[in-house]
């Protein structure tokens, strides 16, 4: 089953971390929301899964400049899209 992992949680928070690459699998992607957003940049984690994360969170968040560019950042119709893509969504907060 492909689930679309919905990450809004900080880097800080190395439990919702570590719980959710125990749940990743392959088929699965993560979205970055929120402060989500921060960890490509604080924290480079070694996800073997794709990672999107919403373009406004990450503007709001002045990341922009420093962002990862094998991160694709998307809008709320492609958030729309990956939703359907995927069977089902787990929100991580």
């Amino acid at each position: 089953m492909k689930i679309l992992h919905i990450l809004s949680a900080a880097p800080a928070r190395t439990d919702v971390l570590t719980a959710l690459q125990r749940m990743l699998g392959r088929a699965d992607a993560i979205l970055l929301t929120g402060d989500g957003v921060y960890l490509p940049v604080q924290q480079p984690a070694t996800f073997n899964v794709p990672l999107f994360a919403l373009e406004r969170d990450v503007r709001a968040r002045g990341l922009s400049a420093q962002w990862p560019a094998d991160v694709p950042l998307i809008d709320h119709p492609e958030y729309v899209d990956l939703c359907v893509r995927y069977e089902k969504s787990m929100n991580w907060s």
